[in-house]
C-alpha cells in the first residue's frame, strides 16, 4: 500500500531488513510484533495514518481508541468543547460553519440551500 519494498518498510521500523518477510511468512517462526515505536516511525516514513498500522497489526479498532481517547477527556465531544466557549464565541463557530459549507458546496457544484446550524452553536444550549 505504501509503495515501499518489504526491505524498505523493515528499514522504517529500524528493523534488519528481512523482518517484514519473517513477519509476514507463516512458514518463519514468529517474530516480535513492532512495538507503538516502530509503528509510529512506519506512519511517518509511509504516510499510512498510525491508526491504520494499530489495526491491521494489533488488531485495535478505530472506534476502540477513538473511545477511549473521548473517555480519558483527550479530545471531549464537540458540544463539551462548544459548552466552554461564551455565547459570542459559539456564533462566530456557527458563522464559520455556514462560511466552510458554503465554500464546499460551491466547489463541488451542488446547488443546495444552506442548513441552519445545530441549535446548541447558536442558542448556547448544552447537552447533558
Amino acid at each position: 500500500r505504501s509503495g515501499r519494498s518489504m526491505r524498505g518498510l523493515s528499514a522504517a521500523f529500524g528493523r534488519d531488513p528481512g523482518y517484514v518477510a519473517a513477519l509476514l511468512d507463516p512458514t518463519r517462526q514468529p517474530r516480535a510484533r513492532p512495538t507503538p515505536a516502530d509503528l509510529l516511525a512506519a506512519s511517518e516514513a509511509t504516510g499510512i495514518p498510525l491508526v491504520t498500522w494499530l489495526t491491521e497489526l494489533w488488531a485495535i479498532e478505530p472506534e476502540r481508541l477513538a473511545d477511549e481517547l473521548m473517555t480519558a477527556g483527550s479530545l471531549g465531544s464537540a458540544d463539551q468543547r462548544l459548552a466552554r466557549l461564551s455565547p459570542a464565541q459559539r456564533r462566530l463557530i456557527s458563522q464559520l460553519i455556514d462560511a466552510l459549507a458554503a465554500s464546499a458546496e460551491s466547489s463541488t457544484g451542488r446547488q443546495t440551500t444552506l442548513k441552519p446550524a445545530r441549535p446548541s452553536l447558536r442558542s448556547g444550549a448544552d447537552k447533558a
